[in-house]
């Protein structure tokens, strides 16, 4: 009779054991020198957040999506593997590095999707793969040619790290070519994308450039408007009958100055549903910035006062006193007077002037623009005696996992959106 391993198998159906489930994921040199060593072998969600660059978009595997228990075994061997050596996918090709944990992911998403279409023709081990169930997965992919050169690479290094999976492709998966030439990709040349035309990327940077250089200080000012009003009225004790006197007093400053009351923001209008518009300006009162602006806590006691006041007076987009800069071939304001709401969505709107601005005017890839320090712009005097203005930050694209250090020269208004979002994220 047959004895019982752990976990009632049989001992002739016991498989060794390839990585232990206490086995840290990540290689020392990853994790050398940091208080956590990263994932465990046997966990069932490996995150690597804290170990690549801050603006990885994904650092999180998550194994029970896989249902299959060998399957997910496999998943795990495989990308443990493939971070650890360094294996030729090709005969042709003699020498490979380790993948990036950068990569794993992607990696993890497209080996799932493999042994899914796998188990779907008939073939839910590797052990079990024909090279009809390579040809039938073949057929399940042909549709689009870069996804399944993508998934064809995949297999081919499926079979490469053999060696350290416990199910293992029997087969050669497409000997002697390519994934490429197995998926029908015909070009895999880089930018095949066409250029933007000038007639569209002109007037974006037009506008970013005018956010960058114009609009900010606007934006930076309106934002100390609203710190100076917000300690104003923390620091303002009033008495009885008090809030009703600083409200005449605020709708008397209107009239006097011909403007009308704060309206509510456009797209809070779905919380006044009896809210006409005049000229596209809500007519209904934005009460917490008319509370602001008066020094008062509270409004809700002299509703009637200020719909008196919004009746004889009208409303106003925004609210603030912070007046707003010409727009240059309109020499009109760029844009109505803002409120806290507006604000903010504007400052939005500024951080991505600045990016565009970086980015266009560096050649900087994405990955590197939002991983540049605080302390990146730096001035350099040219051998010509003349100033260079630089940002200093990593380069990624085929280099280590921490990147390179890399200098980029650019224009003096690439600084100046630096120090506009060191100013907006302060």
């Amino acid at each position: 009779m047959t004895g019982l391993a752990a976990g009632g198998e049989t001992q002739q159906d016991a498989r060794p054991v390839m990585v232990a489930d206490d086995a840290e994921v990540l290689p020392a040199v990853i994790t050398g020198g940091r208080c956590e060593p990263g994932p465990r072998f046997g966990d069932d969600i490996w995150d690597v957040r804290g170990f690549v660059p801050r603006t990885t978009p994904l650092t999180r595997i998550d194994f029970t999506t896989i249902d299959d228990v060998d399957q997910r075994l496999t998943a795990k061997e495989y990308l443990y593997s493939r971070i650890r050596h360094g294996i030729p996918a090709n005969q042709c090709s003699g020498t490979a590095r380790p993948m990036k944990i950068t990569g794993l992911v992607g990696e993890f998403h497209e080996i799932r999707s493999i042994l899914a279409d796998l188990a779907r023709v008939g073939a839910p081990k590797l052990g079990e793969v024909t090279r009809e169930h390579l040809d039938a997965v073949l057929g399940l992919w042909r549709d689009c040619p870069d996804t399944a050169a993508g998934l064809v690479g995949v297999i081919k290094h499926i079979a490469a790290h053999g060696a350290f999976l416990t199910d293992q492709l029997t087969v050669a998966p497409w000997p002697g070519r390519s994934a490429n030439q197995v998926a029908g990709r015909l070009s895999t040349r880089e930018n095949v994308t066409p250029r933007i035309p000038e007639h569209i990327t002109a007037p974006l940077l037009n506008a970013a450039l005018f956010y960058v250089e114009v609009a900010s200080i606007d934006l930076l000012a309106a934002r100390t408007e609203i710190a100076a009003l917000e300690a104003a009225r923390a620091g303002r004790r009033l008495g009885p009958g008090g809030a009703r006197e600083a409200l005449e007093t605020f709708v008397e400053l209107r009239r006097s100055a011909g403007r009308g009351l704060p309206a509510i923001p456009g797209a809070a209008t779905r919380h006044h549903r009896g809210a006409s518009l005049l000229n596209g300006v809500p007519q209904a009162l934005n009460e917490s910035l008319i509370g602001l602006l008066a020094g008062v806590h509270g409004t809700r006691y002299h509703r009637e006062l200020l719909g008196s006041a919004g009746t004889e007076l009208g409303y106003e987009q925004g609210g603030l006193d912070t007046a707003m800069s010409l727009w240059p071939s309109t020499e009109m304001p760029w844009r109505s007077r803002l409120d806290p709401f507006s604000l903010s969505a504007e400052f939005s709107h500024l951080r991505t002037a600045c990016w565009i601005v970086i980015a266009y005017l560096s050649g900087m890839r994405d990955g590197e623009v939002r991983e540049l320090p605080r302390d990146c712009a730096v001035t350099e005097l040219g051998d010509d005696g003349r100033t260079r203005h630089k940002l200093r930050g990593r380069v990624f694209k085929d280099r280590r996992l921490a990147g390179d250090e890399a200098d980029w020269v650019v224009l003096g208004v690439v600084h100046r959106a630096v120090d506009v979002l060191l100013a907006v994220n302060d």
